[in-house]
């Protein structure tokens, strides 16, 4: 087997996949290594509740992916060659408030608003306007979320002023999304409902600067629509390493890097647990937490002061998650009736904006709350995710992994105390989701995702936080924001560069950054 490689990507999430496969393409002799049994990261689909239920671990939704070139363009052949392929659920997202009443968001705008109108005839015809400005400007969004280099924080923000559609959207960005959706609507169920979108981003919609997130989520939701992957969310993985193979990539899996081989300021390959000494004569990229990338790793006086400073200033998200895996023997109907019960999302949420923000107010004190859980039955358009006539159920809701006394009550019953409690809300909201319907479970904490990805440190997923000052430009931080490392020939990808974490494929992006730097053009390569 040989040590020598043009590139070698540390770290097999599909960001570091991503990267990997459009190399590969590109004519380079690439090698991903993995520690993990399976590559992949947080797409990853087992039989972990009960024999033949198989649940995704992590990622569900791939909707951010879907404007990616990568899946709009097919430019690696994922769709048309490599087995991956995508559902489309025209119910995308029901939020459940606690009457039983719904607000349903589906593909298509004008069934949105009319779910709307139950609530308020003002918020309808004010979410069609806001579709309309949101749409006209997603394009110029998730640009630059999909193309490398990122620009710098004053030159993205010197390209938005010159137009009246891009100071639009700088103030929006400046913004919180609870200021928006207040500019926008006037019914809390509207408000509540929009807001829940811009949480999925793991950050309180009264931040600065989240106002984006309900900018991308909407137009994204009717124009694109989320999407479940056949198979589950380890298909996309599994298509992109047959991409990588097809092209003459390899895959290493149990094999955990030690530390990144540097000498004269250049990172020329990666160290194994055993020993074992891997060379990249082009370049590294690592899909490592920005966190991990310390003098244990780069090695003592290989990177300047300033750079551990910025590292450890990094703030995590606003908080964690927990996730229960549950193989049932028929898919969960809600009191909210048959519409919501078979909505790709289900969501509970307060219908008060005052009840909808104590939630936050208290993961930020480190309490965990059990009143507003997701709910996904991919099975319900998936049925090959369990036997016959049988459901998977995936329970998330959000959680503080820092709990009030220390994450460590996590492993002290509290893991089974707030999964059960959750539980037994679901169970309160529905009419069949008794003991007689679960076949079995399988839960994980916040402190269980970082004991399952060590990349997640802390629980997250985001590696760090998607704050004004931790975005675009300045993500992770400024020195960094090109996905070029203070090494030579070292690059970073992942969730701790833009756009972050999620199924975004933000590592087309690098390999675009990677093939400059080589003198490659991308679009000769995809053609």
């Amino acid at each position: 087997m040989s040590n020598k490689y043009d590139v070698i990507v540390a770290g097999g999430g599909h960001n570091g996949l991503i990267t990997a496969a459009y190399l590969a393409k590109a004519g380079k002799k690439v090698l991903v290594v993995e520690g993990q049994e399976h590559a992949g990261g947080g797409l990853r689909t087992e039989e972990v509740a009960a024999p033949g239920f198989k649940s995704n671990l992590a990622a569900v939704s791939h909707g951010f992916i879907q404007p990616n070139p990568l899946i709009r363009n097919d430019e690696l052949g994922l769709l048309s060659k490599f087995g991956l392929e995508y559902i489309y659920p025209e119910k995308q997202t029901a939020v459940i408030f606690p009457d039983d009443r719904s607000l349903i968001f589906y593909r298509d705008v004008d069934k949105t608003c009319e779910s709307i109108a139950q609530f308020s005839e003002h918020d309808a015809e004010a979410y069609h306007k806001f579709y309309a400005m949101a749409e006209k400007a997603l394009e110029m969004m998730v640009a630059g979320m999909y193309n490398g280099p990122t620009p710098t924080f004053g030159a993205f923000y010197a390209g938005l002023e010159g137009s009246e559609e891009g100071r639009d959207l700088l103030r929006i960005q400046l913004g919180s999304s609870d200021a928006f959706v207040n500019e926008w609507f006037e019914d809390d169920h509207t408000k509540v409902a929009c807001n829940r979108f811009t949480s999925e981003g793991m950050f309180d919609p009264r931040e600065q600067g989240s106002g984006m997130n309900l900018l991308i989520f909407v137009p994204l939701t009717h124009k694109y629509g989320t999407a479940i992957p056949k198979g589950g969310s380890i298909e996309l993985t599994n298509s992109i390493i047959r991409c990588i193979e097809a092209n003459g990539g390899e895959i290493r899996t149990n094999s955990w890097i030690k530390e990144f081989k540097v000498a004269n300021g250049t990172c020329e390959g990666v160290v194994l647990e055993d020993g074992e000494v891997l060379l990249a004569s082009d370049a590294v990229v690592t899909n490592f937490n920005i966190k991990q990338l310390d003098e244990t790793m780069l090695g003592k006086g290989n990177v300047s002061d300033r750079y551990l400073t910025s590292v450890k200033n990094l703030r995590p998200q606003s908080y964690q998650n927990m996730l229960q895996s549950i193989a049932l023997n028929e898919a969960p109907m809600y009191k909210a009736g048959e519409d919501a019960s078979t909505s790709f999302m289900v969501e509970f949420a307060s219908d008060t904006m005052e009840g909808f923000y104590r939630e936050f107010d208290a993961y930020k004190y480190g309490e965990p709350w059990f009143t507003s859980p997701l709910s996904v039955t991919s099975t319900l358009w998936d049925p090959s995710l369990a036997p016959e006539g049988k459901h998977s159920l995936y329970l998330y809701s959000y959680q503080p992994y820092e709990l009030k006394g220390g994450a460590q009550r996590w492993d002290e019953g509290m893991k089974e105390e707030v999964a059960g409690k959750v539980l037994e809300f679901i169970q309160s909201r529905a009419t069949n989701m008794g003991p007689e319907n679960i076949v079995g479970q399988y839960t994980m904490c916040p402190r269980d995702f970082e004991r399952w990805n060590p990349s997640w440190i802390g629980g997250n997923f985001s590696h760090i936080g998607c704050y004004l000052n931790q975005n675009y430009g300045n993500r992770p931080f400024p020195e960094v924001q090109d996905n070029r490392l203070p090494l030579d020939h070292m690059y970073i990808c992942g969730p701790s560069a833009f756009p972050g974490g999620g199924v975004i494929g933000g590592g087309r992006a690098v390999a675009q950054v990677v093939m400059e730097d080589l003198g490659i053009d991308f679009f000769d390569v995809v053609g």
